[in-house]
Parts: structure tokens; sequence; C-alpha cells
């Protein structure tokens, strides 16, 4: 068990310090987490009573480490890497539960190993507390052990709305087969979540996420992909190796199914999750799907047995296919994360020599209460300290109907910030080309990504006039010359 863990804690203490990766939303989680331990409340902006996180378990936990003096950030890589530990193991004792024998580590290294796995559960997002729970609940179920998987599935819930389909399996799968459960079942959900809904009920005036609403409005125009496309990136089927993964899983889901009379609910919630981010109407992220991989590797990892039965090998001849089998997983695993470490070693940098930069040169420049509107809200929003008006509308809800409308520039024109971050060749600031915006706010700085694209800060005039006294001159007036300087 031991072994387990630190192989999946080491893998992704040394890919985090390899790349540094931290994910722009994480920092909207951070900034809630800490103004609940500053006693601001469950709030992003001081005031507003918004649910602009998915993940209040998550919040909570963080905040608590908030209040004891410990960084947000070290918090949330601790947790994830305790996670994802314990998730290592529990992957081991469902493989030995499941009689894998001399396979049991093969889906223990599929997991600990897996190149989407590692800069997702790192990069400060809820991820990886959300895979122990539901990988737990699923390996509680498989015990028969129904009411911790019903308390894994109900804190999963608390921890991402993706749980509800886990609780919600389990659920009816008990219930259907023990009736009499019924009332004892339903003691678990409302006494660990219900505490939350009749909060957020009274607090936010309602338990779901604004952010849901606000990315079906933000990508109702534009971001997503068809059903096929979301298939073949859920399964990473643009990739030899996820072929490959397939391949194994439907012999090994088999022998599960006919051997071990296992599989059924663990594939049931896989293809139900896949299913609904395949037809989703939002754009996918990748630390949405991550979770599934841990009990995929079980199926995977049981088509090795399933092929040492079939082929009749002997002890002697499994032990040695078994270690060679790790051994060339290790090796395919290890080149797999080459690319990872480059692409999320340079997405980084870009992080930080922009979108930190922004929020650091706003922080420098803005009066104290004026208010700025940006999209990519995370790091922007955590380093300048500023309110915010979110124009993707995940913490500000009275954007929601103009980016449904299609009308991105609606916002910036009504609410009249003093501040806007608009990025030059986005969906959503194809405005900042219009004489209208150009009329009342001048560029200020440009922070450049290498492709060329920029991420531009403007400062809004008052009678063509900015707020220092110096003349206005549109986006052509910016600090130096009519590009601005760029940030490096």
């Amino acid at each position: 068990m031991a072994v387990a863990f630190f192989l999946a804690v080491t893998a992704r203490i040394l890919f985090h310090y390899s790349t540094g990766f931290v994910i722009d939303d994480a920092f909207i989680t951070f900034r809630y987490a800490e103004n609940i331990a500053l006693g601001h409340g469950f709030v992003y902006n001081l005031g507003e009573r918004v649910l602009g996180t998915t993940t209040p378990l998550f919040t909570l936990i963080l905040s608590l480490f908030a209040t004891a003096g410990i960084s947000v950030y070290k918090a949330s890589l601790g947790v994830s890497l305790l996670c994802s530990g314990l998730t290592a193991i529990v992957v081991l004792r469902f493989a030995q539960s499941l009689r894998f024998t001399l396979w049991c580590w093969v889906p223990v290294l599929l997991f600990a190993l897996f190149p989407r796995s590692l800069p997702m559960e790192t990069g400060g997002m809820e991820t990886a507390l959300f895979t122990l729970l539901v990988t737990a609940g699923i390996y509680y179920h498989h015990r028969g052990l129904h009411f911790y998987a019903m308390a894994a599935a109900t804190l999963a819930s608390v921890t991402r709305p993706e749980g509800l389909w886990l609780l919600g399996l389990l659920f009816i799968w008990w219930v259907a087969r023990k009736p009499r459960t019924l009332i004892r079942l339903i003691v678990i959900p409302i006494t660990l979540m219900g505490p939350w809904v009749l909060f957020a009920w009274q607090y936010f005036g309602s338990p779901v996420p604004n952010s849901v609403a606000a990315k079906l409005a933000l990508y109702s125009h534009y971001g997503t992909e068809g059903p096929l496309q979301n298939l073949s990136f859920l399964l990473g089927l643009h990739n030899p190796f996820g072929w490959v993964m397939l391949a194994l899983a439907i012999p090994g889901t088999w022998w599960l199914f006919k051997k071990q009379n296992f599989g059924r609910l663990a594939v049931a919630w896989i293809l139900g999750m896949i299913a609904f981010y395949s037809f989703n109407q939002s754009h996918i992220f990748l630390w949405y799907i991550v979770p599934i991989y841990p009990v995929y590797a079980v199926l995977v990892g049981a088509c090795f047995p399933w092929l040492s039965e079939r082929l009749a090998w002997s002890r002697g001849r499994a032990e040695v296919a078994s270690k060679a089998a790790l051994v060339v997983l290790t090796l395919a695993l290890g080149l797999g994360n080459i690319m990872p470490l480059r692409y999320y070693s340079q997405y980084q940098e870009l992080l930080e020599q922009v979108h930190q930069s922004v929020g650091y040169y706003l922080r420098a420049h803005a009066e104290e209460g004026e208010v700025v509107a940006s999209e990519d809200i995370g790091y922007i929003g955590y380093y300048s300290g500023m309110e915010l008006i979110d124009r993707d509308g995940l913490i500000s809800p009275e954007v929601v109907p103009y980016n449904r409308a299609g009308d991105y520039y609606g916002v910036i024109r009504d609410f009249e910030p003093e501040w806007v971050v608009a990025a030059r060749g986005s969906a959503t600031s194809g405005f900042i080309d219009s004489a209208s915006f150009l009329e009342d706010y001048q560029m200020q700085k440009s922070f450049a990504y290498p492709t060329g694209i920029d991420l531009r800060v403007y400062r809004r005039t008052v009678g063509g006039v900015d707020e220092d006294g110096k003349a206005g001159t549109g986006s052509r007036g910016g600090e130096e010359g009519s590009e601005g300087p760029v940030e490096r």
C-alpha cells in the first residue's frame, strides 16, 4: 500500500515542481477560500453573494487552512497529493479484490503515471479530491459497503455537481436490490449534503452554482465541438495510446463481468459521464474527465489476467510477463509525459508573464474601489485584488444574459467599469476595435503571447481625458506608442 501511495505522490511532486503549473480557474476558488478565512463570507467580490465556484467542499477545506495561516496554494497541493496517494491505494485494493493476482500493479501504475492526470491533479483544482471520492464510492459499492459508498458519493456531489450521477446510480442500485434500506440510505445524503443545500439556498438563493448557467451562456455561440469530437477528446483517441487503452478495456470489462461479477455500475458511471460531456453544450476541460481514469485503469488492467487465462500461462510465465508488462508500461508512460512536461512548463510561463502580470499591473495602477471587467479572471482577479465583473459570467450573474445574446460589449456599455481587460482575437472581445468602445476607453498596456495575440488593459476615459488627466486617444494612446509596451 505504501509503495502505491509513494509512487502516485512522487510522480505528481516531480511533475508539479518541474512545471509549476496552476490552472487559472484554481485562483477563483483560492479567492473564495481566503475571503471566508478573513471573515468576508463565502464571496468573491465583497458583499456579492454569488456561488461562482462549483466546488464548495474543496473551497471550505482550503478556507480552514487559510484560517490557520497556511497558503491556499500550498494547501491545495498538499490536499491533492494526499488524495492522489489514497486513490492509488484504492486502485490497488480494487485490483486485489478482483483477483488480478500478479497483474494488480498494472492499473496502479497506469493511474499513478497517467499523463492527463498529473497536471490536472496538481493544478490547484479539486480534481484529486473528487477523483478519490468517486473511486472510493465505486470500490465500497463493489465490496458491499453501501453506506460507505453513499457517503463517498455524497461528499463527491458537494465537491463537484457531477458526483450526483454516481450518487443517483448507487441509490437506485441499492434500493432496487434492498428496498428496506431506503430510509437508511436517504439519511446519508440528507446528513452530509443537507446542511450545505440549506445554507446555499439561504445564502446564495440556490445551491446550483452560477457558473453552470454562465458556461452554458458563454459557450452558446462558440467554443463547443460536436459529440464525436468530444468523444475523441474524452477518450484520447487522437493519440494511439488512447486506442490501445480502449482496445484493452473491452476484453478486460468482459472478463470482470463474467469472472468477477463486477463492472456494471462502474461502466454505467463511466458511460454516463462520457455521454454527458460528449453531448454537453459547453466547452470541455481536461479536469472534467480525469476522475474516470482510476476506474478506467481497472477495466484496462483486467485485460491482462484475462489474457493470462486465455493463453493458459503457467505461474512462472505469468510472473515474467507481468514484470515485463510493468517495465513496458513504465517506459510508455514516461515517454508519454515528456510532451506534457514541456507543454505545461511553457503554459505556466505564459500564465505568469501575461495573466499574472496583468493582475500586478492593475494592483499598481488602479484606485481603491475601481472595478475591472475581465475575461479569464483567475490569475488577474487574485493578483489584482480588485472588484471584478467577470466577462465570462462565472461570478457575475448579470453578465449571463449578455453572453447568451452574444452582446459581449453590452456589459461594458451598461456597467461602465473603470478598467477592461480583453484579448485581441478573443471571440468575446471583438468590440475593442469599435469606435464606440474607443471613445470611452484608452489602452494602457499590452501583454503579448508569443503567438502574436496580446492581452490588453484599457482604462475608462471621461470626456476624452483619462483619470490621470491625460488626453485620451483611444487604443492608439497607450503608454508607449500605438501598440503600447509589451511585457515579455
